[in-house]
């Protein structure tokens, strides 16, 4: 999914494991990956974590 996410411009984290992925989606099963379809009422709080996720990834080096 990295490389995809890349090519289209989609920020993107890694997460420690697919169990507390799976437990932050709120289901009862791990999870290999989840996305933010309509943020609603989170938009700014959206926006602001990827702002933060892209400043970090420019800080240890990464393209994107």
């Amino acid at each position: 999914l990295p490389l995809l996410c890349e090519e289209k411009k989609i920020p993107y984290v890694y997460v420690p494991s697919k169990q507390q992925l799976g437990k932050a989606a709120g289901l009862e099963v791990a999870a290999a990956s989840a996305c933010i379809i309509e943020p609603g009422d989170a938009r700014d709080l959206v926006e602001e974590i990827a702002k933060q996720v892209q400043e970090l990834k420019v800080k240890a080096g990464s393209k994107t």
